[in-house]
């Protein structure tokens, strides 16, 4: 749900729920991520991430981070998160409006098309690294 009153911080309940949900090393490294990713889109760099410990980020991690940047990007709590399966069998996620739930066919052909699209990514990806490598 979405709706605060005006003595109520949307930005502070969502981090109180998230640090429920992760427990305080999980949340520590997603709350970096998150900074670390702000600070680095602002000046127009690429954001990398790693859990606690330096340790990849997991599918829980993932879906954790995107949804605080859907909170700060949108001052919003109330986006849908839908799992997207990788190419490689991993899961990803997808932040998306919520009238893209309201048809399983047209989630499941935003989820294909997501999909799709990812792995044309990867392929192309893969290409571009193998040419600079090449070179």
């Amino acid at each position: 749900m979405n709706t605060h009153g005006d003595d109520t911080d949307l930005l502070d309940d969502y981090l109180r729920a998230a640090l429920a949900r992760l427990g305080p090393a999980d949340f520590e490294a997603v709350i970096r991520a998150a900074d670390a990713t702000c600070l680095l889109l602002a000046d127009g760099q690429p954001a990398v991430l790693a859990g606690p410990d330096g340790a990849a980020f997991g599918a829980d991690l993932q879906r954790e981070y995107l949804a605080l940047l859907a909170v700060l990007i949108t001052g919003r709590t109330d986006h849908p998160i839908v799992p997207l399966p990788g190419p490689d069998g991993t899961c990803g996620w997808a932040v998306i409006e919520h009238h893209l739930t309201q048809d399983p066919r047209t989630l499941a052909d935003f989820c294909t098309r997501a999909a799709d699209k990812a792995r044309d990514s990867a392929r192309t990806g893969t290409a571009l690294e193998q040419l600079w490598r090449a070179s």
